[in-house]
C-alpha cells in the first residue's frame, strides 16, 4: 500500500470546495472499488471496441473533451 499516493489523494479532496465535484469523485471512486469487471457484461462487439478504444488511447489517437469524457464515464458507470 503506498501511503504517499494516499496523503496526496486526501490532500486533493481537502482542498476541493464545490460539493457537486466532491459527489462525482465519490462516485467514480465508489465504482472502482467495488471489483467489477464491466468487461463481464459487454457481448463480443462490445469487447472488440472496447479493445480497439484502449489501442487508440495508447497510440494517442483519440480526441475527446473533458465533458464528454465524464459523460461518458458517467454512462459507463451505470451499466
Amino acid at each position: 500500500m503506498n501511503t504517499g499516493v494516499k496523503s496526496q489523494i486526501y490532500l486533493m479532496l481537502e482542498s476541493i470546495e464545490d460539493e457537486n465535484v466532491l459527489n462525482q469523485v465519490m462516485e467514480e471512486v465508489a465504482f472502482c472499488t467495488s471489483k467489477k469487471d464491466i468487461a463481464e457484461h459487454l457481448d463480443a462487439d462490445q469487447v472488440n471496441e472496447l479493445d480497439k478504444a484502449i489501442q487508440e488511447a495508447d497510440n494517442k489517437q483519440t480526441i475527446i473533451t473533458w465533458d464528454d469524457f465524464k459523460k461518458e464515464m458517467h454512462e459507463w458507470s451505470g451499466k
